[in-house]
C-alpha cells in the first residue's frame, strides 16, 4: 500500500507539475482573457450563501468520489483511475497557478480534499488490482467492506466541501465589495 500511495504522489505531482507549466506558457493576453472570463462567471454567483456554495462543491466531489468508486469495481478501472489521478493533478496545478494572486485560501481548502481523493483513487486501484489478480477469497465481504470506506470517505469529502464552500462564498461576496 505504501508503494501505491508513493506512486499516486508522483503521478499527482507530474500532473500538477505539468498544469503549472501549462498555465505559465500561456501569454498575458490569454491569462487576461481567463480572469476576465471567470470574474464574469463569477459574479453570477456572488449572490450564493455558504451553505449553497458547500452543497455545490459536494455534489461536485461526490460525484467525483462516486466515478471512482465505480471505476474501483471495474476490470479495466487501474488504467482509467491512473489518467484520472493524473487530470486532477493537471487540473489542480493549472487552478494553482491562476489563483496564487487571487485568493490562495481557495487553494488551500481545496487541498483539503486532495488526501481524501488520493485515498479513494487508492483503494479503487487496490480493488480493482484485486480484481485483475482475481484473489477475492470472498467477493461479497470485500465488496462490503469496500464500499463502507467510501462511506467513511464521503464523511471527509462533506467536510472539507463545506469548508472549501465557507471559503469560496467569502471569496464570492469579496468581488461584491
Amino acid at each position: 500500500m505504501k508503494k501505491l500511495l508513493l506512486f499516486q504522489s508522483v503521478l499527482m505531482l507530474s500532473g500538477i507539475i505539468f498544469g503549472m507549466i501549462a498555465y505559465l506558457v500561456l501569454s498575458d493576453e490569454q491569462v487576461l482573457t481567463l480572469h476576465q472570463y471567470l470574474t464574469a462567471q463569477m459574479q453570477n454567483l456572488t449572490s450564493i450563501s455558504q451553505l449553497e456554495a458547500g452543497s455545490r462543491i459536494l455534489k461536485n466531489n461526490g460525484l467525483e468520489l462516486l466515478r471512482v468508486y465505480l471505476t474501483g469495481i471495474c476490470l479495466l478501472g487501474l488504467p482509467i483511475l491512473i489518467l484520472l489521478l493524473f487530470l486532477k493533478g493537471f487540473s489542480f496545478g493549472f487552478v494553482s497557478c491562476f489563483l496564487i494572486s487571487r485568493s490562495p485560501l481557495l487553494i488551500l481548502t481545496r487541498f483539503l480534499y486532495l488526501p481524501v481523493f488520493l485515498l479513494a483513487v487508492a483503494m479503487g486501484i487496490r480493488f480493482s488490482w484485486i480484481m485483475v489478480q482475481n484473489r477475492m477469497n470472498s467477493p461479497a465481504r470485500q465488496l462490503v467492506e469496500y464500499t463502507f470506506l467510501f462511506g467513511l470517505l464521503l464523511l471527509l469529502t462533506i467536510i472539507c466541501s463545506y469548508a472549501d464552500g465557507l471559503s469560496c462564498s467569502a471569496y464570492l461576496n469579496g468581488l461584491v465589495g
